[in-house]
C-alpha cells in the first residue's frame, strides 16, 4: 500500500545539471542604505538559453540564501541563520528568457561600511551562487 503523505527521490534519478551559460544569476540591492534601513534584496535566475530548462531545487517553497559579508570577509548576516528548511525535491522548469524571482528582507543593522551581497539556491547537486552586488551602509 502506497501513502500519499511523501515521495523520496533517490540522488541517482536527478538529472544532469543544466550548463553553465545556459542560466543567469544576478543579485539586485541598493546600492546604498543607512544603518537600520530595511534592504531588499532580489534574486534572479534566468534560462538564458533557447531550451526550457529543469531545475531540481530544495523545499515546498523553494530555498534560498543571502549572504552579507563585510570588507574582512566576515558574514554579518544569512537569511537561512538558524532556520530549518524542507528537503524536498522542487522540480521548477524555465522556458527560454523565463526569470525566477526570490526576494528577501534584511535590516542593515551593521556598522557603516562596504559590504556584499551573494545569493544561494540549493540544488540536488552543488548550489547555485549569483555575481556578488555591493551595498555601502552609512550612518
Amino acid at each position: 500500500m502506497l501513502c500519499g503523505a511523501a515521495l523520496l527521490i533517490p540522488r541517482t534519478m536527478t538529472a544532469a545539471p543544466p550548463p553553465p551559460d545556459t542560466l543567469r544569476f544576478t543579485v539586485a540591492v541598493s546600492d546604498s542604505v543607512r544603518r537600520g534601513d530595511h534592504v531588499l534584496v532580489t534574486l534572479r535566475l534566468t534560462n538564458t538559453s533557447d531550451q526550457r530548462v529543469t531545475l531540481y531545487l530544495t523545499g515546498r517553497t523553494i530555498t534560498f540564501d543571502v549572504v552579507v559579508t563585510g570588507s574582512d570577509g566576515q558574514v554579518v548576516w544569512r537569511r537561512l541563520d538558524h532556520v530549518t528548511t524542507q528537503q524536498i525535491v522542487h522540480v521548477k522548469a524555465l522556458s527560454p528568457g523565463e526569470t525566477l524571482e526570490l526576494r528577501a528582507r534584511w535590516r542593515a543593522a551593521a556598522p557603516p561600511g562596504d559590504y556584499t551581497v551573494t545569493g544561494v539556491i540549493p540544488t540536488d547537486r552543488e548550489p547555485l551562487r549569483a555575481a556578488p552586488a555591493h551595498l555601502r551602509i552609512g550612518p
